[in-house]
């Protein structure tokens, strides 16, 4: 009986020393505060470890903080080309301003010629005038002060900008003045107004241009009322006529600025 027992304590004995050395030692605070369960055991009973629990939200976040950096990125492209956009559209505001300037610019040169070009012939009527003794009559019947007066109210119109009021001062003087010494100006004039109103009367522009053209051939407002003409006609969509006449200009007004100018466009409409 007593080498049973003894055999049983010893088996108890070398069983607890087998657990230690699986375990490892036993501290104080093993057995006071006994350690958890392996993973293993957990395992085998369906649960989940709080870290595996934990690794599940914190990875949606990620995920989320991922999308959110791409938004930003894709935002910030976006914005690039919207700037990319706004500098290009202020840039074609810039050149159409620039255009518009040196078109103004031109059109202010050729009026300042030509208004000069009347001061002359004015100057000229003068000096004729009273070579012939002042007071004489025109051909049809109105005395040359008169003649001189009506086309500078006109032109004092046209230098105002009064447009509409000025091309009826002209019609005017045409009317009442069949030889009056400023009619190749009054017709270009007048050719200007009608092409420049709101809506263009680009018929009754070059009717005015084309009677300067065939009436006054050896006028000096000839080459100029030809590029009217030229530009009138490529308005128009009668490209073939544009560049007969601007050929015109460039070889009969060799080194003029309107031949310089129908060079260009015929550059343009090749």
């Amino acid at each position: 009986m007593k080498r049973l027992l003894t055999g049983l304590l010893l088996g108890v004995v070398a069983g607890a020393a087998q657990a230690q050395a699986a375990t490892g030692p036993l501290t104080v605070e093993d057995r006071v505060y006994p350690r958890p369960q392996s993973s293993a055991a957990t395992d085998n009973r369906g649960d989940a470890s709080p870290r595996d629990l934990s690794a599940q939200p914190q990875g949606g976040v990620m995920m989320l903080m991922q999308q959110m950096q791409q938004y930003e990125e894709e935002l910030q492209r976006l914005q690039g080309q919207i700037e990319e956009l706004r500098h290009e559209l202020e840039r074609g505001r810039e050149a159409e301003r620039a255009r518009y300037v040196d078109l103004d610019t031109r059109i202010n040169a050729v009026a300042e010629a030509s208004l000069d070009q009347s001061a002359t012939a004015q100057a000229a009527a003068d000096a004729t005038e009273q070579a012939n003794g002042s007071g004489a009559s025109g051909a049809n019947g109105a005395s040359p002060e008169s003649d001189r007066a009506a086309y500078a109210a006109a032109r004092e119109k046209l230098l105002a900008r009064d447009f509409p009021e000025a091309g009826k001062a002209f019609e005017q003087y045409l009317s009442d003045y069949s030889q009056g010494q400023f009619r190749p100006f009054a017709h270009f004039w007048l050719g200007e107004i009608y092409r420049s109103q709101a809506t263009p009367d680009r018929a009754g522009a070059m009717k005015q241009f084309q009677t300067v053209v065939d009436d006054y051939p050896d006028h000096s407002q000839v080459p100029a009322a030809l590029y009217k003409l030229a530009t009138l006609q490529a308005e128009s969509g009668d490209t073939n006529r544009a560049r007969v006449t601007l050929n015109r200009i460039v070889q009969q007004y060799e080194g003029t600025s309107e031949a310089r100018l129908a060079q260009g466009m015929l550059d343009q409409l090749k």
